[in-house]
């Protein structure tokens, strides 16, 4: 889904020239923008005549400039109100629902955006070249306002250079006008604060080898006696740092799509075959947490505010239409995209815990004053926040023991918050996602409420236990207005769904 390519160790020297001091490498350059411009970037790249893409990342924004022989012919940002449809929206100058058709394709096939637009001949390629020249530059003058950004250059991505915009976006021309923007302002932005918290570390610095170092003495103070050899505790620590690096490479990955269960596949062909409306596919997608997020993302591709966050798949059905409700389904079932196989024994486990959390929060919503759409769905997608992890663990000779699971939950929590706002989900599906898994009354609802409905499904979960150690968050429970026999029948209708998928 979902998160640049292998790295060059970090550039060093780079104080005067830029022509003397660096490198050619075959494959990244890396350097902070502190101490090497973003003006004498861009400077040095056009006098060289450079192809490739430059990548800023700052916190948990990145930007990207696409480069052809030394000339800007793109820029990009994963910042919902800085991507190319959200501008053109924001302009009229193409309609909502057009563009969500559009990015359905896009999202699936990978297909540029703009590619898309020229080939429907939805805008001509001066009008789509003047809009992409003009959030370019917007975005570019805005980064000469930043500090605390690493930058990575990587010639050998392939570069297409579709609209030509590079005629009036020089590097030097860019480095004078940006030079003067900060010399105006007479300041430097800071990095924003989290939307979660202030204080709240950027999760790049989760991989610091300081803090990963704390981790994992920290992970064996809670294990008791001494029972490691040399041998094995040096094993656990390469272990540890392989795993933590596989989980750093994942987050710097571009988001994509979650590919769907073969049988949600199956469901869809026959649902589309059969003309069914958006009804249907919201249906079929209350049986697929992967369908449900990839729906949650479309939806929420041009929602800028917080506030206008979509956060169940009827309501994303009618923000993004049916036509491209249809053609994100249809993309997607179709037989040669790739297919998550729902009988092996792991994505059975996995579907079996989203399915009963879904079903038993479903049946609390009430006593948090939350939809069923909405509860059933938090329940559903809280296993994201782990499934990619147990995904990388089984790619590291991490031996099953103790050091492992807590391995695996110390993880949890960055990697769940950071894929929730990758995927721009609503604030409660990032506390759910990138929950501790220890809850207090003082917890934000959305937690308190997968909490309690784990505990109606104790033995389909999978991963870290939630747990509480709260007394007045006991008292709350035992004080809710719950249905006689709610845990027959959260068994009951969870024990249905998995009847109809022969879990």
């Amino acid at each position: 889904m979902g998160f640049p390519g292998p790295s060059a160790p970090p550039l060093r020297g780079l104080s005067r020239s830029p022509c003397q001091t660096w490198t050619r490498l075959a494959k990244t350059l890396r350097g902070n923008l502190d101490t090497f411009s973003l003006a004498d970037l861009l400077q040095w790249l056009e006098i060289n005549a450079l192809s490739g893409r430059v990548i800023v990342t700052r916190d948990e924004v990145t930007r990207t400039i696409d480069l052809k022989g030394g000339a800007i012919v793109f820029v990009s940002s994963s910042r919902p109100e800085e991507r190319l449809g959200a501008f053109l929206t924001a302009r009229s100058l193409l309609q909502e629902q057009a563009v969500y058709e559009l990015l359905a394709e896009s999202f699936v096939t990978g297909r540029n955006l703009t590619r898309l637009i020229l080939e429907r001949k939805l805008l001509t390629r001066e009008a789509l070249g003047e809009a992409v020249e003009s959030l370019a530059i917007q975005i570019l003058l805005d980064l000469f306002h930043w500090s605390g950004a690493t930058f990575e250059f990587d010639p050998l991505y392939r570069i297409e250079d579709l609209i030509r915009i590079h005629l009036s976006l020089r590097g030097q021309v860019l480095a004078f006008h940006g030079a003067k923007s900060l010399d105006d302002s007479g300041e430097i932005k800071p990095p924003k604060a989290s939307s979660a918290k202030a204080d709240m570390l950027a999760w790049e610095q989760e991989f610091s080898p300081e803090v990963l170092a704390e981790s994992f003495w920290s992970i064996l103070d809670t294990l008791p006696g001494d029972r490691f050899t040399p041998a094995e505790l040096r094993g656990h620590f390469l272990s540890f740092h392989q795993f933590a690096e596989r989980v750093r490479k994942r987050l710097l990955e571009p988001v994509r799509l979650f590919p769907l269960y073969d049988d949600t596949g199956a469901m869809l062909r026959q649902a589309l075959q059969e003309g069914a409306g958006p009804e249907r596919i919201v249906q079929i997608a209350a049986l697929d947490p992967f369908l449900t997020a990839d729906v949650l993302y479309l939806a929420n591709a041009l929602r800028t505010e917080p506030a206008r966050l979509v956060g169940t798949v009827r309501e994303a059905a009618e923000v993004v239409g049916a036509p491209a409700m249809t053609r994100l389904v249809g993309l997607l079932a179709d037989p040669g995209t790739p297919k998550l196989p729902s009988a092996e024994k792991m994505e059975q486990v996995v579907r079996r815990a989203a399915l009963s959390t879904a079903v038993a929060a479903s049946h609390l919503s009430q006593a948090w004053d939350m939809s069923t759409d909405l509860a059933y769905t938090l329940g559903l997608l809280e296993l994201l926040g782990s499934y990619d992890l147990l995904k990388l663990l089984m790619r590291v000779s991490f031996q099953p023991g103790p050091v492992r699971a807590p391995t695996l939950n110390r993880f949890r929590t960055v990697f769940g918050r950071a894929l929730a706002r990758k995927l721009n989900l609503p604030r409660m599906h990032e506390e759910v996602l990138g929950s501790t898994g220890r809850v207090t009354a003082k917890s934000p609802a959305s937690e308190q409420l997968i909490f309690f409905a784990k505990q109606l499904a104790p033995t389909e979960q999978i991963g870290s236990e939630w747990m509480s150690e709260d007394p007045e968050l006991a008292d709350r429970y035992a004080s809710l207005p719950l249905k006689p026999g709610l845990p027959q029948l959260v068994e009951r209708d969870a024990a249905m769904l998995r009847d109809i998928l022969q879990l």
